[in-house]
């Protein structure tokens, strides 16, 4: 053998010596830097899923919140009417598309559960977001029902601040969601409950081992601690090895049996598999034809590669925790330059249109709240304008037809009158002369209404300071007879001391004796009667309140209309609150009502103050 084959196969062993030594050097190298990169993934993929899960529950609560301030769920709740609460929460779903719909009363009993559009019947009693509503604490929660896994938010619903209940509605984590959530982060996510997978973006019977592979699992952090992203930990089923982190989304009250949480998962073996399949074949090709040189300049490139890489995972990872104002620090004109300035710059982009995006959220919600309120306003205003030409057009017309027969009348009632005091008692046909005398009153009767309700729209009244307490005694007084003759009881909360308010002190008690009337008459088996006074924002507000048979919804707009009339008796003609509703509006004032079948009405006349 020559010198010469000796020192080639020197050199050729130095060579082969340092190819195995780069090999495993690679491999281990190779590892270490997925393992980094994928912790690194792995954690910013967890601060980004928080939040979404962030977002898509703020979302959530604003939606839940806006529902609840309707007035028609506002009254559904507060009358408890279970088919009611059905027809609308089954109207409203139609537009929200939730999953799951609960409405409670103020006692946290429920009203209707809907699942997925039907009636359904589940336990409730153990809901925390519930029980927060039932404090006035708006919350989210994520909760199991009948085998899926739902996003769900509470929130009290109120009328005035008195609480009524409680909505509740979910939306189901479905595969799509968590498709997306991988798209973002670019790992595999498990969404598991109770040790179990529910979904997963890859095999499933692989998501059940690495369920089992990882035990009790870190997520026993509790749930103030929920924001700290876990740290990544390794898995080992048979011959695969993974990184994986999880987090909570639920917050169970007492243990971890209902636990619901998300697995993100990196195939560390797999990808470093693959990544030594491809380093081989190009490493074993290379080395047997560049030998040591090729080796040397593998390792200078492949150093010079993997500092601005990593640079530019390290600023993708800071952007997508929000920092958008993180500097990437790759200098260079090469293409590893040009990406790093051009990401700085759609960085800075994004940051603006968020900023911009956020600004006109804000500006288009105040504009729609101003639009609602101008709406509401224009509404109520058009509806008095045409209820008080209405009832001018009636008091004219009847005004002129009670002028037209109040002399006839008058006439008729005195000669019947004097009839009955010629014919003695017993006489043949006097009855009917009795009869005719009474139809007679009941027709002046009707005709000194119809004048009222003239005076009450057209004619003005001569308006002075007014003392709504001393008028308030007197009602109190003239009404205390009847009262106690239809076994009913009267209570008063009137505040001391109101301020005096501008009007005609007959014409104020007239109104309140007709209410005080149509109250007892809607009360034929006895009940209560309450009558409260307070002041409130430069206006005097006098309630009188029944606990009778109530008036229906469809009616309430009629009622001020003149000649209308629910009552069964003779008596009622319909004008006592068309002439109320007239006595008012010339005091400048207005009628509110409040009124449930079966629980009773509550008549409200506001009056501004004369101070």
């Amino acid at each position: 053998m020559t010198f010469r084959n000796k020192i080639q196969i020197s050199i050729w062993g130095v060579v082969l010596s340092l190819l195995v030594i780069t090999f495993f050097i690679i491999n281990y190298w190779t590892r270490s830097r997925f393992e980094e990169t994928f912790a690194r993934e792995l954690s910013a993929g967890s601060s980004t899923v928080m939040v979404q899960e962030k977002l898509q529950s703020a979302e959530l609560l604003r939606a839940c919140s806006v529902i609840a301030e309707s007035p028609r769920l506002r009254a559904v709740a507060e009358i408890e009417d279970e088919n009611t609460a059905y027809q609308l929460l089954k109207e409203m779903n139609q537009t929200t598309l939730s999953q799951v719909v609960v409405l409670t009363d103020r006692a946290g009993r429920p009203l209707v559960q809907m699942l997925r559009g039907n009636k359904e019947r589940w336990d409730i009693s153990g809901s925390e977001t519930i029980q927060n509503a039932l404090l006035l604490i708006s919350s989210t929660d994520v909760s199991s029902i009948g085998g899926r896994i739902y996003r769900i938010v509470s929130v009290p619903v109120v009328i005035a601040t008195e609480l009524v209940g409680t909505l509740t509605i979910g939306f189901e984590i479905t595969s799509a969601d968590l498709a997306a959530l991988k798209h973002i982060t670019n790992s595999d996510l498990v969404l598991v409950h109770r040790m179990t997978p529910i979904l997963a973006t890859f095999d499933s019977a692989e998501a059940v081992s690495l369920a089992s592979a990882m035990g009790p699992g870190p997520w026993n952090t509790p749930p103030t601690e929920r924001d700290s992203a876990v740290t990544p930990i390794r898995l080992s089923t048979g011959s695969e090895t993974y990184l994986e982190t999880s987090f909570r989304l639920n917050r169970p009250a007492t243990d971890d049996s209902g636990t619901v949480a998300y697995l993100m998962i990196k195939p560390l073996s797999r990808e470093v598999r693959r990544a030594m399949a491809s380093i081989l074949g190009t490493f074993g090709i290379v080395s047997l034809i560049f030998l040591a040189l090729t080796t040397v300049i593998g390792l200078v490139i492949s150093r010079s590669m993997t500092r601005p890489i990593s640079e530019l995972v390290r600023g993708t990872t800071e952007i997508s925790r929000g920092n958008y104002d993180y500097a990437i620090s790759v200098r260079g004109k090469d293409e590893l330059g040009i990406l790093a300035r051009r990401f700085m710059a759609m960085s800075s982009f994004l940051k603006e249109k968020i900023n911009e995006l956020g600004k006109a959220n804000s500006d288009l919600l105040e504009r729609n709240r101003d639009l609602d309120e101008t709406l509401r306003k224009l509404r109520s205003a058009q509806e008095d304008l045409v209820r008080s030409e209405r009832l001018a057009a009636t008091g004219k017309m009847t005004a002129q037809l009670a002028h037209e027969v109040n002399n006839p009348i008058h006439n008729i009632q005195s000669c019947l009158k004097t009839a009955l005091g010629r014919l003695p008692e017993g006489t043949k046909g006097r009855d009917l002369i009795d009869v005719a005398y009474e139809e007679v009153n009941r027709l002046s009767r009707l005709s000194a209404q119809m004048l009222s309700l003239y005076r009450s729209s057209l004619v003005e009244e001569e308006m002075k300071p007014t003392n709504v307490n001393d008028i308030l005694g007197e009602v109190v007084i003239l009404a205390q007879g009847e009262v106690q003759d239809r076994n009913i009881v009267l209570h008063t909360e009137i505040e001391p001391a109101l301020p005096l308010v501008r009007g005609s002190r007959d014409r104020l008690k007239q109104v309140l004796l007709n209410l005080i009337s149509n109250a007892l008459d809607a009360m034929p088996g006895g009940g209560e009667l309450a009558m409260l006074a307070s002041r409130d924002n430069g206006t005097v507000r006098l309630t009188v309140k029944d606990n009778g048979v109530g008036i229906p919804q469809e009616n309430l707009n009629r009622i001020f209309d003149a000649f209308y009339t629910t009552k069964g008796k003779v008596s009622g003609v319909g004008l006592g609150l068309s002439v109320s509703y007239g006595i008012v509006s010339q005091h400048r004032g207005s009628i509110e009502v409040r009124s449930t079948v079966g629980k009773g009405s509550a008549f409200t006349v506001i009056l501004p103050t004369g101070e």
